[in-house]
């Protein structure tokens, strides 16, 4: 058996150690180690961690130390609010919002959910609330799924189908090795590579040899079925040729220059300060682990052998030029830290560990249900808003869809509420045939749009107050050239968790006549979530420093606003 499919709670920090389980005594990243004589022989790779300057409770930016403006201080003297600048290709291809179990039966149908349980995710982005969504399902569930699966990014539908395909032909168990990486590492074993090679690379060829002479702007669709289940997808013949690139790795493309490449992007010298910005607002070892993560792009817990990892990730490089993602980019940002952090490894620090245990768990739940249910699987490539129109011409029209979620596209900086709920709404499940159905959209921009330069100043009195609860003001941030220093920005940064939402949000609704245009569409907003929180990372009221601290880490800023709507009767 391949080491990418064998159990990953190692026992030893040294991964070429023989395992026989011993704690070690370092309180810092806080591997195991087998024996004292294997922690020493370890200890020349463990040190560079261990011993980082980003482990000390007493670390500074680089430009505090250099006594120096900041790269991202503008020419007006003002900081830059996190991404504003960015750097990078600008894609999302392991999310930056919350992974959302859209049915979350326990809140709404319980054991009663419908016999034909029917999602769309209109604007998927990659598939976390896809898995999130199915692994949540009670294990008595015997019925019929159908979910669609929609994204305009074509990088983004091509990983998705690979990584469903995934599921569909290998065993629970490799098919969760094969996902997990696919999804999140920049290197990833030959053998794994391989084995979709074998399996799912000629599926692609297949189809492209049948539709070679058609033309290159019509869509064409295949479906793949494996007992019970299947996946339909539907391209234009164009990226149907493109396809089986994303199983091949561009020639000459070796796993060291793969990695540099990312770097150039994760790590380079003038981003410095950049991402001592986002340091300064984590834990330590928290720094010390995004820096590895930074530099190797491989999932893995600490102290798991890194040597069979040794081929670049055709999903992710698909040129020889870039990578496909913003500097930015953490996998953190698509889920939940409190459920992270209860799968700590070993090493119990080390927080991609934690979200590697975390994404074994839920992958394995995903391809567990996926192996034992009558899945279908149908993945589309179009503007959200063109989607009803070709579902139409597939059976799926008014009033078939138990849950519907859109994604952020409500914003008005895409399509706007009155149109996605317009486009969306008569395709929910009436009453009679489902009274829980719902759609779900997420305003990621809504309060920032209503939230000025005279309210930020208005603001800063109340805010400042109820923030040095939590980030006590430090006297050198009120003397001359104080508004530069890290503590001073971290501060002006947080400034935005303590703030009132509920007014800003509320003013948004009325400027966008959320209740007419909700009736227009046969719809009305649920006065109380079932699905999520409305805001669910913000700050609560009360919250502990603990919940704080937490929350500054993640880089969410609490101002992702969920809003719910139901049929009308």
């Amino acid at each position: 058996m391949s080491a990418f499919t064998r159990s990953t709670q190692l026992t030893c920090g040294n991964p070429e150690a023989v395992i026989n389980g011993k704690q070690s005594p370092c309180p810092k990243l806080a591997p195991k180690y087998c024996s004292k004589e294997c922690q020493a022989a370890y200890w020349g790779s463990h040190k560079v961690d261990c011993k980082s300057l980003l482990m000390k409770r007493t670390w500074k930016p680089s430009w505090e130390l250099e006594c120096r403006q900041p790269a991202f201080i503008t020419d007006d003297g003002g900081p830059l609010a996190f991404g504003q600048i960015r750097h990078g290709k600008q894609k999302y291809l392991w999310g930056n919002v919350l992974t959302i179990d859209v049915v979350n039966h326990l809140q709404n149908e319980a054991a009663d959910l419908p016999e034909h349980l029917r999602l769309l995710f209109a604007a998927s982005g990659d598939v976390r609330n896809v898995v999130k969504s199915l692994a949540g399902l009670t294990l008595s569930y015997s019925g019929q799924c159908e979910v669609v699966i929609n994204d305009r990014d074509f990088d983004i539908v091509a990983r998705n189908v690979i990584i469903l395909l995934s599921s569909l032909y290998f065993d629970p168990d490799e098919a969760t090795s094969i996902m997990l990486h696919i999804w999140y590492s920049a290197l990833i074993p030959k053998q794994m590579l391989c084995s979709l090679q074998d399996k799912v690379l000629p599926l692609f060829q297949e189809v492209c040899s049948k539709i070679r002479d058609r033309p290159v702007v019509t869509l064409q669709s295949k479906t793949w079925s494996c007992g019970a289940r299947s996946l339909r997808l539907v391209l234009p013949k164009a990226l149907w040729d493109r396809l089986p690139s994303y199983l091949e790795v561009p020639d000459g493309l070796s796993s060291a220059q793969a990695q540099g490449i990312m770097i150039a992007t994760t790590l380079p010298p003038e981003r410095r300060d950049y991402v001592d910005r986002a340091h300064y607002t984590r834990p330590p070892p928290w720094r010390v682990c995004t820096t590895r993560f930074r530099t190797d792009g491989i999932l893995l817990p600490f102290g798991q052998p890194r040597s069979e990892f040794d081929t670049p990730n055709p999903t992710l490089y698909q040129t020889t030029d870039f990578w496909p993602m913003m500097d930015s980019a953490d996998p953190l940002e698509g889920w939940t830290i409190k459920d992270v952090v209860r799968l700590a490894p070993l090493a119990k620090n080390y927080i991609y560990g934690s979200l590697f245990n975390y994404l074994r768990e839920i992958l394995l739940q995903f391809c567990n249900q996926v192996s034992r249910l009558k899945v279908h699987f149908h993945l589309f490539q179009v503007d959200a808003l063109d989607l009803p129109g070709i579902m139409r011409q597939r059976g799926m029209g008014r009033s078939y869809f138990d849950r519907i979620e859109v994604s952020n596209i409500g914003d008005r900086g895409y399509t706007g509420p009155q149109t996605t709920i317009g486009t969306f709404g008569p395709l929910v499940k009436d009453k009679i045939h489902n009274p829980h159905a719902t759609l779900l959209a997420l305003f990621l921009n809504a309060v920032h749009e209503e939230f000025g330069e005279l309210d930020s100043l208005k603001a800063i009195k109340s805010e400042s107050d109820h923030l040095r609860r939590y980030l006590p003001l430090n006297p050198t941030m009120l003397q001359s050239g104080g508004e530069f220093k890290a503590d001073s920005l971290r501060f002006n940064d947080a400034r935005i968790m303590v703030r009132d939402f509920d007014a800003l949000f509320h003013w948004f609704m009325h400027e966008c006549q959320f209740p007419e245009i909700s009736r227009a569409a046969g719809l009305a907003a649920k006065t109380t979530n079932t699905i999520i929180e409305p805001w669910p990372m913000r700050l609560n009221k009360g919250a502990t420093q603990a919940e704080f601290d937490i929350l500054l880490a993640s880089g969410h800023m609490g101002s992702e606003r969920y809003v719910e709507w139901e049929r009308l009767p």
